[in-house]
């Protein structure tokens, strides 16, 4: 019986192992390049300011300042944005006190039916830039969500004057210890 003769192709087993690792480079190359992700341009930030305009937050109470309402439109926060809050309708010379960003998936959280919202914790929510009426609030993800942001200041003491600084009043009251505790040791028969 005459063999039929093997290709040097297919009967080659180097040469079987050099075409496998071949086509396992190319399916892994492929899906790199196709996958959805943070891969070149596609998860670039942009920077976008609040507050300064029109309409831009409101004062609930005169150190309580929000972005929006609970139950409105809550403000776009697409992957890698950065929010600049202007806060100077608190006082320019005021620090954020306490500051609390609220992430949700809905455009309108209170409204959509099984829509709920959370705080924005970790690199959904970065908080920086934190200076006299201002913050600034970054999403640290890829991913798309929607913002809300609380900021609290320390209240104002009672007479304190806007633009003062803080800690100051229209009225000073000076305590002298030596004073105080002189008088207490001072007094005898």
């Amino acid at each position: 019986m005459l063999s039929r003769p093997q290709s040097f192709w297919v009967g080659n087993p180097a040469i079987r192992r050099v075409f496998a690792a071949a086509g396992l480079w190319l399916v892994v190359m492929g899906a790199t390049v196709l996958a959805p992700g943070c891969y070149g341009r596609t998860c670039e930030g942009d920077t976008a300011y609040f507050g300064g305009g029109p309409g831009e937050g409101r004062l609930l109470t005169t150190d309580l300042w929000e972005s929006n309402a609970i139950d409105g439109v809550w403000l776009p926060f697409p992957g890698k944005r950065a929010w600049v809050f202007d806060l100077t309708t608190l006082g320019p010379d005021r620090l954020p006190d306490v500051i609390t960003p609220y992430v949700t998936a809905e455009a309108d959280p209170t409204h959509t039916p099984g829509s709920n919202f959370t705080l924005g914790a970790g690199n959904i929510a970065e908080l920086s830039g934190v200076k006299n009426g201002q913050v600034v609030v970054k999403n640290g993800t890829c991913a798309t969500y929607y913002l809300r942001v609380v900021v609290q200041t320390t209240p104002r003491p009672p007479g304190a004057e806007a633009g003062a600084g803080p800690g100051t009043s229209a009225t000073t009251t000076t305590f002298d210890a030596g004073n105080d505790a002189g008088s207490d040791a001072e007094a005898g028969p």
